[in-house]
């Protein structure tokens, strides 16, 4: 079987999709998580060992790495380390860093002290003031062995100056000889212990367990039966008390059930007699066929909407998008959050709603209209403000002031049609009108691996940007590596001036079938609980 050269192709750009996102995500390589994260200076005066990419933590925990090292020659000659140290973790005045080492052959990294609660704040891109603490190095390590080394021999050349010799050595005899002499006496006063507790074992475990069972006796005897006197006669009286009260709840319920049924049988004469005349709803249903047929159309009304309620399928859809830059003019963050419902009314018709969390949030826009009148309050036109020598400032009549409002939600609603793999929507797209593509790309396996990619238009003037009205253009890609898990990336607003930006996330999607899956689980599991 020869193998195309457009699937050669595709292969080679999915190996090299999965290369780069492997070194993206698992090696590091290339990072695109910078903004949530800070960043400080810190300078030694040796950093022997550690190495760019280098781990920073917080007390034995990953917060960062080492984005470079410099040598810094003011004078000092010292070592300058930029850290980037993520914002979830802030840093005191009087933060202060430490080089490491995992283990004793293990890599180096830098261990942040992040300083006392009660000291203000570090501001990203300062430099810590505490300088960083210079880890001891192994020659001085060495050096140090080697003084040990040199005290270890004087105490042993002093020990043999003490011991050699003949004296000596009948010295150390005599004194192990003391020693044992003291072990056996000591081995026989306790021999001679153990025999005497020995002989007297069965003595004092008889006295012991007899005078256990008299106070057993004692304690167990006399209470309970007090207990039982009192029992029996608690008994005696709630029994008698109990009977009594039954009998006079019996009678009472049966003179009850006597005046109940008295009331029912005239209440089912007075009922039968409204409906000989044809009173009340369930009488005009025998005596009036038109109601009959009016009651029978309505339940005919509501079978057949349950009915095209029940062939309506929902899909629940959630995902979010991380921006890799900042937007208008790198001044704002953004990261969006969507959430929608689906609902698909046949097979090829469908109806999106729509709901947007934005972080940079909606420009609004505001216009103040100017107009002079003179003295007779007649309104006065550009041109006569011209003849009069007016500032051109002043003439000035339309004045449009814009606000940014951040962290907003917006909405939109759309409708669709599907051909095949492809589906066409129209409505309003975050608060503006436009229409996005969406296409379903046929890898012949949906069950295993899915790939949806999407293009989207909307905010055609460019309203929600500042001195830029270019549409709003976005690149969507959703990869399904399981049914209801997805892998997002893509571009947005990628033709705009300011605002053009990457994105990467994750979202999930639900059907009603598995909806109602999730919701009888839910049910029986607390079912099972009751």
């Amino acid at each position: 079987m020869q193998i195309k050269a457009e699937t050669i192709v595709g292969i080679f750009i999915l190996i090299a999709l999965g290369i780069f996102f492997y070194m993206s995500f698992f090696l590091g390589v290339f990072r695109f998580d910078r903004i949530r994260y800070n960043h400080y200076i810190v300078y030694f005066d040796d950093v022997s060992g550690l190495e760019k990419k280098a781990d920073v933590k917080i007390a034995g925990v990953k917060v960062g790495w080492v984005e470079k090292i410099d040598l810094v020659s003011d004078g000092q000659c010292q070592a300058r380390a930029d850290i980037m140290v993520s914002k979830n973790f802030q840093l005191r005045q009087d933060a202060h860093a430490i080089v490491r080492q995992e283990g004793l052959i293990g890599a180096k990294y830098l261990d942040i002290v992040p300083g006392e609660p009660e000291i203000a704040l570090l501001k990203a891109g300062q430099t810590l003031r505490t300088p960083g603490r210079t880890p001891v190095s192994v020659d001085d390590i060495l050096h140090r062995v080697s003084d040990i080394a040199a005290d270890v021999q004087q105490v042993t050349h002093s020990l043999k100056n003490n011991f050699g010799g003949p004296q000596g050595q009948e010295d150390l005899h005599n004194l192990f000889k003391n020693f044992q002499q003291a072990a056996e006496k000591i081995a026989s006063v306790s021999s001679m212990l153990d025999r005497t507790l020995s002989s007297n074992e069965g003595n004092l475990n008889g006295m012991l367990t007899d005078m256990r069972e008299f106070a057993r006796d004692l304690r167990d005897q006399f209470p309970s039966l007090r207990g039982n006197i009192e029992r029996a006669s608690e008994t005696i009286d709630r029994d008698v008390s109990r009977v009594a009260n039954t009998l006079e709840s019996t009678a009472r319920a049966l003179e009850d059930a006597a005046m109940q049924a008295r009331d029912g049988f005239k209440n089912i004469g007075s009922v039968a007699e409204k409906l000989d005349e044809g009173k009340g709803l369930l009488g005009k249903l025998i005596n009036e066929d038109e109601t009959y047929r009016d009651l029978k159309v309505t339940i005919g009304g509501l079978k057949n909407y349950f009915t095209k309620m029940e062939s309506v399928t929902i899909v629940l859809d959630a995902h979010s998008e991380f921006m890799y830059g900042l937007a208008e003019h790198m001044q704002f963050e953004d990261t969006k959050g969507y959430f929608d419902a689906r609902f698909h009314t046949s097979e090829d018709k469908f109806y999106i709603f729509q709901v947007v969390g934005t972080q940079k949030g909606t420009l609004r826009r505001h216009v103040f209209t100017k107009q002079w009148f003179d003295e007779n309050g007649k309104i006065l036109l550009p041109s006569e403000l011209i003849a009069a020598n007016v500032p051109l400032p002043e003439l000035i009549g339309l004045i449009e002031t814009s606000d940014r409002t951040l962290d907003q939600f917006k909405i939109g609603f759309q409708f669709g049609k599907i051909f095949r793999d492809f589906a066409f929507r129209f409505g309003v797209f975050e608060n503006t009108v436009g229409f996005g593509v969406d296409f379903d790309i046929p890898f012949g396996c949906p069950d295993k691996f899915r790939w949806v990619t999407t293009f989207e238009a909307f905010d055609f003037r460019g309203r929600d940007r500042l001195n830029d009205a270019r549409p709003h253009f976005k690149w969507i890609n959703r990869v399904f590596f399981m049914r209801n898990l997805y892998f997002v990336f893509g571009a947005d607003d990628f033709i705009s001036r300011q605002n053009a930006n990457g994105f990467f996330g994750g979202g999930f999607r639900f059907c009603d079938d598995d909806v109602k899956y999730l919701l009888a689980a839910v049910g029986i599991g607390s079912l099972k609980g009751d």
